[in-house]
């Protein structure tokens, strides 16, 4: 199987779509809390990845650690952290999340969710590049019909949501045109596109396998 990589508005069921697509293949998925993992053992402080590329105040983080599910603690190769340059913190994480999407893609049989991974791999035989995105509207119900999984008393409302989806997006738009110089919206930079609003997590997932068998 291609390495995949998926890049996703906030909210546009990025996660649940990742993980069903590795399950299907008995690929390795990789996500944030595994770069951020792998991070800290690299000699990274934990407090360090506050400045990552999706730094939200802490109220957020607390609602996006709920909403995302557990990770396993993945046994991932990553570079010890006297070979990382003496640099600032920012700049050794987007090393780290570099060699450790570099790999997994060389491991194979991969999905990776996020992380530039479409950038730091562009063009390598073998990859496959998803884009997911959806209406403001799409991405706000999807959030809200998480919400009976958030304690009561920290649930948001839709203003919030929606505030939360556009600040988020904000900030993995600069992140990426930061580190790699690129709109990361734009559809040229993948193989597909897809509108999860519209087709919802199994169409998504039913028509990226078909995509990636084809292209195989």
């Amino acid at each position: 199987m291609p390495v995949i990589t998926i890049s996703r508005q906030f909210g546009a069921a990025g996660v649940p779509v990742g993980r069903r697509l590795a399950e299907r293949f008995g690929a390795e998925f990789l996500d944030r809390a595994i770069v951020a993992q792998a991070a800290v053992r690299a000699g990274i402080p934990e407090a360090d990845l506050e400045s990552y590329d999706e730094r939200l105040p802490t109220f957020w983080q607390r609602f996006a650690a709920a909403l995302a599910s557990t990770s396993p603690d993945p046994q991932l190769p990553v570079a010890p952290a006297e070979t990382l340059a003496p640099v600032s913190a920012h700049e050794r994480l987007v090393e780290v999340t570099r060699v450790v999407i570099e790999e997994a893609a060389a491991r194979g049989n991969a999905v990776i969710l996020g992380r530039g991974g479409v950038f730091i791999l562009g063009k390598r035989p073998g990859t496959f590049h998803v884009k997911l995105h959806a209406s403001l509207d799409a991405r706000v119900r999807y959030l809200l019909a998480r919400v009976e999984e958030i304690p009561v008393e920290a649930r948001p409302e839709e203003k919030a949501l929606r505030e939360l989806c556009l600040s988020i997006d904000t900030a993995r738009a600069e992140y990426i045109r930061k580190v790699f110089g690129v709109d990361w919206l734009d559809a040229t930079h993948y193989d597909l596109a897809l509108d999860t609003g519209r087709l919802g997590v199994e169409r998504t997932v039913d028509l990226i396998a078909s995509s990636v068998a084809t292209a195989s």
